[in-house]
């Protein structure tokens, strides 16, 4: 749980949810938070996705998107846009994700090892027992049915987000999409098998919309959303049109950036959104060769405010550490991309 879908979630203390019953935004912590905001004081919740990227001089979520206007003056709040997310299943292994949203990188780092010196590419205990962990369980534990009550009672939500992992991985989406008190919007990589796509499209309403990741086609497609092929991700998309709207989410980093202009002309909604990739910071678009800056700095409005920022040896030094890693465990061909990128990465 936290203030906003880029913050560090916070642990809830289910024996205070219910001794306060319909305060689960409310807990004590997150109101220090938001008086801390209040105060433009920087809160440890904000600092991988916003403040970290601030102070190395780049945008940040929080910049991007006008917040640091003051337009809520209470601690004490019901949100009017709330963020379900159903926990870290997923299939993918997407170039800028971690084993927090995914548990196909956590198998990937279990069976291959540590990438980096970073608590994002090690395996803990709770990670392990997340793999152990089955749907089931999940679902029937008390925690699980407090906190979904919950949620079925807020009365002040215009727009309900349900994000992963994978949401079209979880067996009763339809159940609780008919349970939830306002609009749904589901996040999905399109990663699962087109059958069970259409199985799961049949049994939604019509007024719940999609926001899809993508951003690259063909080989780049399936180098950055590894674990999907871009046939699959193309028949998938077809169903979502023939009944749903949808818009697109993009990550603009260092890997995806090569691309993003041919996707956003031939698929683009203009609905679409575009994040930059801040965390880890040496995935930041920043970190980028010279001529790649230059042909993209006027193609893209979201790399505008990225692209005279420079990089430091060290981050460069992490990105080479970091591919070679994604490279070899999952055979890839680094050749897709321009040469210019690929002869700066190994100089």
């Amino acid at each position: 749980m936290s203030s906003c879908c880029a913050a560090s979630t916070e642990k809830i203390d289910l024996n205070w949810l219910k001794d306060n019953p319909g305060q689960l935004f409310n807990t004590p912590n997150l109101q220090q938070e938001r008086q801390q905001m209040l105060e433009n004081d920087p809160v440890a919740g904000c600092e991988d996705t916003c403040w970290r990227a601030e102070r190395a001089g780049l945008p940040s979520r929080r910049t991007r998107m006008g917040s640091t206007i003051k337009s809520h003056l209470d601690v004490i709040s019901s949100p009017t846009v709330l963020h379900i997310n159903l926990g870290s299943d997923c299939n993918l292994t997407c170039s800028y994700c971690c084993k927090q949203y995914s548990t196909a990188w956590l198998r990937d780092i279990n069976t291959h090892g540590p990438y980096l010196d970073e608590t994002r590419f090690h395996i803990n205990n709770n990670d392990r027992m997340v793999l152990q962990l089955g749907q089931n369980a999940i679902k029937s534990s008390n925690s699980y049915q407090l906190i979904l009550n919950e949620i079925k009672n807020i009365k002040t939500a215009t727009m309900i987000e349900i994000s992963g992992g994978e949401p079209l991985l979880y067996n009763k989406l339809d159940e609780l999409v008919a349970s939830l008190p306002g609009p749904v919007n589901i996040f999905t990589g399109l990663g699962v098998d087109s059958k069970r796509l259409k199985r799961i499209l049949d049994t939604l309403p019509d007024t719940v919309t999609f926001t899809v990741s993508a951003e690259n086609t063909g080989k780049l497609y399936e180098f950055n959303r590894y674990g999907n092929s871009w046939n699959n991700f193309c028949n998938n998309l077809t169903l979502i049109k023939q009944k749903f709207d949808y818009k697109f989410c993009m990550v603009l980093s260092n890997l995806t950036i090569h691309g993003m202009e041919e996707f956003k002309r031939d698929f683009g909604t203009g609905k679409d959104i575009v994040n930059l990739c801040t965390d880890p910071i040496y995935l930041s678009a920043s970190v980028l060769d010279t001529e790649s800056k230059t042909i993209y700095q006027h193609a893209l409005p979201e790399f505008h405010d990225t692209v005279t920022v420079e990089y430091q040896p060290e981050q460069k030094q992490k990105l080479q550490q970091y591919v070679y890693h994604f490279v070899k465990n999952r055979n890839l061909d680094l050749n897709i991309f321009p040469k210019h990128f690929i002869n700066w990465m190994n100089q």
